[in-house]
């Protein structure tokens, strides 16, 4: 009812939530979460899946081992290390484990970095800004009181239900997605008042067409017909248009024959 508006009827159900139904998009929230700010964990543990169809490392290409490279083992080119090194992308290092907090999609020689991101660091910094934001705002509201006014609905003294959205409303991008594909029969008769300004009532009809129906089926019926209508038109009872279809016939053997 959040997502559909205001109850337009008279009929006041009576939701129940049973036990457990929260579970499921609590668990696919969670997994969002992890997804966005931990890739660097997500992505060893699908390399083991998309390494056989890509044909190179997605581990290796996209989560460089900042936490255990070294100067002296080389894993990294010295500068580059260096220079990622003082941009903190070593931080944690000791502390967590893996190869690092840092998705970065290398170049070549000439551009060695194209795309470098972490969202594990991003998450904190937000964090933290959320909270310094939090901080001083109840720091500079407490004395405040707080005034509950009635709900501004973009100037309308009273929001009807009649105004609000319906399951129609939501659902009708994808129909129009649809309709463009299955082109439904539409037959519409519309109800206008004496000015013809306004209408009083719409109703539509609508007939569903198949995409096989519509591209295949239809296509030999109706060419079956035309070829029936056709022949057809051939039996109208005159005796001289049968002999004449009989003798065109003979000739057109006679002139494969030949030909053969």
């Amino acid at each position: 009812m959040n997502f559909l508006g205001r109850r337009r009827g008279a009929w006041k159900p009576r939701p129940s939530e049973h036990k457990g139904t929260g579970f499921a998009p609590a668990f696919l929230a969670i997994v969002c979460l992890l997804l966005g700010i931990l890739p660097t964990y997500i992505l060893p543990l699908l390399n083991p899946a998309v390494e056989p169809l890509a044909g190179i490392s997605v581990t290796t290409s996209l989560v460089p081992p900042f936490f255990t490279a070294t100067t002296q083992n080389g894993q990294l080119p010295a500068p580059f290390l260096q220079d990622f090194h003082n941009l903190g992308a070593q931080s944690g290092k000791g502390l967590l484990p893996g190869r690092g907090l840092v998705v970065l999609l290398r170049g070549e020689v000439q551009n060695p970095v194209v795309f470098a991101m972490s969202p594990s660091y991003s998450s904190v910094a937000l964090a933290i800004l959320v909270l310094l934001a939090w901080f001083f705002v109840t720091r500079l509201t407490r004395k405040r009181s707080v005034a509950r006014r009635a709900l501004w609905a973009g100037g309308i003294p009273r929001l009807l239900p009649q105004m609000t959205y319906t399951a129609t409303g939501f659902s009708n991008p994808v129909r129009v997605v649809l309709q463009a594909i299955f082109q439904p029969n539409i037959t519409e008769d519309m109800r206008h008042t004496v000015a013809v300004h306004f209408r009083t009532a719409i109703h539509r009809q609508r007939e569903e067409r198949h995409v096989v129906d519509r591209l295949f089926l239809r296509p030999v019926r109706s060419a079956a017909r035309w070829i029936a209508d056709s022949l057809a038109r051939m039996h109208h009872g005159r005796l001289n248009a049968y002999v004449a279809y009989v003798l065109a016939f003979l000739l057109l053997i006679l002139f494969l024959y030949r030909l053969g």
